[in-house]
């Protein structure tokens, strides 16, 4: 039973260094995508493609705070558009 446990435990963590990888090479690609864009749309993308203010202002090394700023005022900014249409 010993053993039984540690394979799986072996698998797990294997299946775990796996899917950090996976999500490393997400977040290089996601970067790429966004590297000559001004902050605010680098910010629009990748917000847009499902990443958190935290792991927005980790990539592009700013606080969450600033990202949160930054998709607020981007939401304000398209409301208005929408509104003045």
């Amino acid at each position: 039973m010993a053993a039984r446990e540690k394979g799986e435990n072996t698998y797990l963590g294997f299946e775990k260094e796996v899917l950090d990888k996976l999500d490393l090479i997400i977040r290089l690609l996601s970067l790429s995508i966004v590297k000559d864009d001004e902050l605010r749309d680098q910010v629009k993308k990748l917000s847009a493609m499902g990443f958190r203010p935290k792991e927005i202002a980790y990539f592009l090394g700013k606080t969450p705070n600033h990202i949160r700023v930054l998709l607020s005022k981007s939401r304000k900014r398209e409301q208005k558009v929408k509104t003045s249409d």
